[in-house]
């Protein structure tokens, strides 16, 4: 298999890993919080110092162009992290909105995001960790955020570390490492092949506290909703290990079934130390019962893998 960059075949019960994937923002004011209200799938309300926040932001259309989490500092400060090869084009896009309100993105200079597998090590920079996915532990150096584990249970976490108090720690992993592990948790990327592309249900946002069903208006809000409550996703995101590929599988590939009918595509991929390559793609729930293989790779074999969390949808 051709390819670049690979990631350890098996992820260490304990690392500090770089997050390079990712562009820290701050977003600054006193309508921080009506600002993305109006915006985001997740609800502000629920944005604390002690509780953290994934979203999306969609077009009219719902279709997510920018997935995200989001961090409170104080009632006018909120951290934002997002995909480092969108962030130019997610940023033209909200200051289209962010024009109407008292408030301003910029980057978050003295910021840097640290990814961590294990409890025990995060003990280590933190005295205390945050119990709940999304919560969040405040700490002299930062904020410790729990995010969603990996499929056999270990504990991840982010860690947005101040760098203005003090220079952050040394990773001891690639960023590779951490893309390996957000994979195998269920979580994508959007770039761009794949943004403006999906709705939030279609990449598994509402398993993991990113979409609230139960908050006002924000842009795309009819689309997802209608779909929520008429039970129509016929399609979302699944992880898949392949082997015997030639060449690494891209974001926007076609997964076919063995008749060569179409059932989704990749958003995410990585290539691992073994030969075998990690993926999310976009499926329909279909694919279950299906074999699957790759439209331009037909002599791949593809199989799924479970993910960091349940999505009842998906279920037979």
């Amino acid at each position: 298999m051709t390819q670049t960059t690979t990631a350890p075949a098996t992820l260490p019960d304990a690392m500090t890993a770089s997050v390079n994937a990712h562009r820290l923002m701050l977003l600054e004011g006193p309508d921080v919080d009506r600002f993305l209200q109006g915006q985001v799938t997740c609800n502000i309300d629920e944005l604390t110092r002690e509780h953290s926040l994934p979203g999306a932001a969609c077009t009219p259309k719902g279709r997510a162009y920018a997935l995200f989490r989001l961090v409170r500092l104080s009632p006018e400060k909120v951290l934002v992290r997002f995909p480092e090869t969108l962030s130019d084009r997610i940023n033209q896009q909200l200051s289209k909105y962010l024009a109407f309100f008292q408030a301003e993105l910029k980057p978050a200079e003295d910021w840097q995001l640290l990814g961590l597998i294990g409890e025990e090590h995060a003990t280590t920079l933190a005295p205390s960790l945050p119990a709940e996915l999304n919560d969040a532990t405040v700490t002299d150096n930062g904020v410790l955020v729990r995010t969603v584990p990996l499929p056999d249970g270990r504990a991840r976490f982010e860690f947005w570390w101040n760098t203005a108090v003090q220079a952050a720690p040394e990773p001891d992993q690639p960023g590779t490492t951490w893309q390996l592990s957000e994979i195998m948790s269920g979580l994508t990327l959007l770039n761009e092949s794949t943004t403006e592309q999906y709705i939030p249900l279609n990449l598994n946002l509402q398993a993991y506290g990113g979409v609230s069903f139960t908050k006002g208006c924000y842009t795309g809000q009819e689309i997802i909703a209608r779909m929520h409550h008429l039970g129509q996703l016929k399609k979302s995101l699944f992880r898949l290990e392949a082997r015997f590929t030639d060449t690494l599988p891209a974001p926007g590939d076609r997964l076919v079934d063995g008749d060569g009918n179409a059932l989704g595509e990749i958003t995410d991929s990585i290539a691992t130390d073994d030969g075998t390559v990690q993926l999310l793609g976009v499926l329909k729930h279909a694919a279950i019962e299906a074999t699957i293989t790759l439209a331009d790779q037909p002599g791949a074999q593809l199989a799924l893998q479970p993910l960091g969390y349940d999505v009842p949808e998906q279920q037979p």
